[in-house]
């Protein structure tokens, strides 16, 4: 019996239905807010081992170039400068396109290129800089159309494609699980995964290496108030009945940590890459 599924259409189906859920906010709309994109950048580096462990199993040499796809404050990019030739960040987010730009004239990189667009929205001829040796895409595949988005990536590799993605409900996505019926009316709806991220690849003739990672995923926020604020946004809260309801949840569910409190819980992450001869 053959089994003619478009993967690809199941990935739009799912994200689009996410999107409704959520109001259409699109993920770049999240971080126009410089503020925010610092907090974020400053708890990703609180932890270095685990960019480190990302960084230390790409391929990369002296004379590399790597092109970092949503590249968000520059956790990757502004790193990978330091050891390589040159990158290119693609980061439509002005918040964090801003804080990656001053993390780099910290760490006094001088060869990272930021480049403030959607990755849909890039002319290969005009802001990019010919194939690099390594094109990644971490946690940043919020792409309606995700098979075009990788055949552009290949485009743009001489070599190798990493891509990162979740498996199962992420931390944050599992506070809308648990509150959008109390406070909608309706369930929660997921925007697509891993399964269907590696039915696509399989659909496009790329057969990657798979890595699954489970790790901890610690959110910390400097006192109750904040994490009511961050969490009333994400929840899109309007009233005060529904913020009673996300009080009462937090005050069960985040833990105190110092002064401050904490979002902890495990997820689950998953990492795909290839080399490209096999996907042109």
């Amino acid at each position: 019996m053959a089994y003619n599924i478009d993967w690809n259409a199941v990935w739009k189906e799912l994200y689009n239905e996410n999107a409704a859920c959520q109001g259409s906010r699109e993920c770049a709309s999240t971080w126009t807010s410089r503020e925010k994109a610092r907090a974020f950048l400053a708890q990703l580096r609180e932890k270095p081992e685990r960019t480190r462990h990302i960084i230390d199993s790409f391929p990369i040499e002296a004379g590399s170039t790597v092109l970092d796809i949503g590249a968000g404050p520059g956790t990757l990019a502004v790193p990978l400068a330091c050891r390589v030739a040159h990158v290119t960040a693609v980061e439509p987010s002005a918040g964090m396109a801003d804080v990656m730009a001053g993390y780099a004239a910290e760490e006094g990189v001088s060869n990272l290129e930021i480049v403030r667009k959607r990755w849909e929205e890039i002319d290969p001829s005009v802001d990019l800089r010919g194939r690099y040796d390594i094109v990644v895409a971490s946690y940043s595949l919020g792409m309606p159309d995700i098979r075009a988005a990788i055949e552009a990536m290949c485009e743009a590799s001489s070599r190798w494609v990493y891509l990162f993605w979740f498996a199962g409900p992420t931390a944050w996505e599992q506070v809308m699980v648990d509150l959008w019926p109390a406070l909608h009316g309706k369930e929660f709806c997921f925007g697509p995964k891993a399964d269907v991220l590696f039915n696509v690849l399989y659909s496009m003739g790329i057969y990657p290496n798979v890595e699954t990672i489970r790790r901890e995923h610690a959110r910390k926020f400097p006192d109750f108030e904040a994490a009511v604020a961050e969490f009333g946004d994400q929840c899109q809260i309007t009233s005060p009945d529904q913020e009673e309801i996300l009080r009462e949840y937090l005050s069960a569910t985040l833990s105190k940590n110092g002064d401050g409190f904490l979002q902890a819980g495990m997820m689950t992450r998953v990492k795909f890459w290839w080399e490209v001869d096999g996907c042109r």
